[in-house]
């Protein structure tokens, strides 16, 4: 009796033995269910939030660990993860990493390529409030030296030369800007924008910046010429061109919120800027021609400048023909060498540029003056005389020869 008490006691203590041991298993199995998934979503949530490459370069070996520690039990975990398995999440944990590898790539270039812009944008505005510093001081030295003409000369050369570097400086900036941004397509653009939020200064601005100073520069000039004013005009022109090629892509990429109200604006600015040169420049072309002894009908604006001219050249060639006068010579010598030599030959570049004249409406006056020089000189007396002495002659031999004959 207490042999089969025995026996069926050590049945039961072996059988509570497996029980325990396989509940034991399970729960260890279990574990490590929840371990490795417990580990692989914190490495889900470091690889999505991560935020430069090393952080993703050391997440990479944390990766590797989790491999490494968990790859003996794969076989435990697949059953958890059926119908993944332990291989498909390691796989997933790389293809996130990679992927966020290059997102983070390209958002850290773009961060690189807004801090050069930014830097970049601060650099010309500190080297554009140097010059407009300098340039105001010329300023108010000139509005002091009125009575000193040598003076005054001095300051007004050196107040140009101000003026084409700044011009020099500003035409940099632009040409940099259109190997930048003219052939950007749609997507780069949306990229730069995305990255440029947090810019306190942009492409846009500044420009604005430039325009607006050039415009208070040309309300408040003094003391310059046709040339200095037909400068401004063709810094005008060759801005206007850059803004035509590259705002569209400034405009949407860094205003993206409201793009063509920006270009508008913009657009608006320059028509001011020009109206303000063009309330010196004509006044001055025309007080240029006239101190050459050239006075032509009044214009204010481009075509009625090369109206001007024409009926000038015109009636002049037309009166040549008539008087043939001295007079009429000398006048077409003053009106081609001041054509030639100022009007072309110092303010060519800028007449084009400035779109005051075409290249084929100064070609057109070039020919009218051509035809002017034709019928400007006198035509000699000599021809005249020698037929008179002629005809005398005759007589004179007809005379002669009657009087014999009676």
């Amino acid at each position: 009796m207490k042999k089969s008490i025995k026996q069926t006691l050590s049945i039961f203590a072996a059988l509570l033995f497996v029980i325990s041991s396989t509940a034991v298993a399970q729960q260890s199995d279990y574990q490590i269910q929840q371990d490795f998934r417990a580990e692989y979503s914190e490495l889900v949530e470091r690889v999505d939030n991560a935020g430069s490459s090393e952080e993703l370069a050391d997440l990479g070996s944390d990766i590797e660990a989790l491999e490494a520690d968990y790859s003996e039990y794969s076989s435990i975990i697949n059953a958890a993860l059926y119908p993944d398995t332990f291989s498909d999440r390691i796989e997933d944990l790389r293809n996130r990493q990679a992927g966020a590898e290059e997102d983070i790539s390209v958002i850290e270039e773009l961060n690189e390529r807004v801090n050069e812009l930014t830097t970049e944008l601060d650099e010309f505005r500190n080297q554009l409030a140097e010059m407009d510093e300098e340039q105001a001081d010329l300023k108010e030295q000139l509005d002091r030296s009125s009575s000193n003409e040598r003076r005054q000369a001095a300051l007004i050369r050196q107040y140009r030369e101000n003026l084409e570097q700044r011009d020099q400086f500003v035409t940099e900036f632009l040409e940099n800007l259109m190997s930048k941004y003219q052939s950007m397509d749609s997507d780069a653009q949306d990229e730069i924008s995305d990255a440029a939020e947090r810019m306190e200064d942009n492409p846009v601005e500044v420009l604005k910046t430039i325009v607006a100073e050039y415009t208070n520069d040309a309300d408040q000039s003094s003391d310059l010429e046709a040339g200095d004013y037909l400068a401004m005009r063709a810094q005008h022109g060759y801005f206007t061109d850059v803004w035509d090629n590259i705002g569209e892509q400034l405009t949407n990429t860094f205003s993206p919120d409201e793009p063509v109200q920006e270009r508008q604006e913009v657009s608006d600015m320059l028509e001011a800027w020009q109206a303000s040169v063009d309330n010196k420049l004509w006044n001055s072309l025309s007080t240029a021609f006239n101190q050459n002894g050239i006075e032509l009908e009044s214009f204010s604006n481009a075509d009625a400048f090369f109206d001007a001219i024409g009926i000038y050249v015109s009636e002049a060639s037309e009166a040549a023909v008539e008087s043939n006068s001295e007079e009429d010579y000398e006048t077409y010598r003053n009106f081609a060498n001041f054509w030639n030599s100022s009007v072309k030959g110092q303010w060519g570049e800028l007449l084009v540029e400035g779109n005051v004249l075409t290249n084929s409406q100064i070609a057109e006056i070039d020919v009218e003056l051509g035809t002017w020089g034709e019928n400007a000189p006198p035509t000699s007396n000599l021809m005249f005389i020698l037929f008179l002495v002629s005809l005398a002659v005759i007589i004179g031999l007809v005379v002669l020869l009657v009087t014999k004959k009676n």
